[in-house]
């Protein structure tokens, strides 16, 4: 990791991060842990699309499935009862929607590459809605 994209993680960190966070939060409607395992998301010499990537392939999706879920008192309470954190990481070498997301004992996994597939945010969110309202 160069001077380049500690600069790019840092700024997300300091700016993005903190608002997307806090647009999650609102939507919600409660209190939940994130963790964000940002060395993860680290892939050398295209720190120019960390911030773009960040929102559209981990925020804006889960953003979007969440106020699909919370539509109603039904599926607000349900989602409160059971999601405990969310974690975003790039582990797996994951850049298509069916396998990105995984939901176990309250812990909402966001796993996939930074840097794939920025137009399949729809994709994403339908995969995560799907998933959330099958366990919840």
């Amino acid at each position: 990791m160069g001077l380049n994209e500690k600069r790019a993680i840092k700024s997300i960190q300091d700016g993005l991060f903190p608002k997307m966070k806090q647009e999650t939060l609102e939507i919600l409607g409660f209190e939940v842990e994130f963790e964000v395992k940002w060395d993860t998301l680290i892939i050398d010499d295209i720190s120019h699309l960390y911030e773009e990537g960040f929102e559209v392939v981990y925020f804006r999706p889960m953003i979007d499935a969440f106020k699909s879920i919370v539509s109603d008192d039904l599926g607000k309470e349900a989602l409160q009862a059971a999601l405990k954190k969310i974690v975003i990481k790039s582990e797996n070498d994951i850049g298509t929607a069916p396998r990105w997301a995984a939901f176990e004992n309250g812990v909402l996994t966001l796993d996939h590459k930074i840097n794939s597939n920025f137009t399949m945010v729809s994709d994403r969110k339908e995969t995560l809605q799907a998933l959330l309202e099958k366990t919840l």
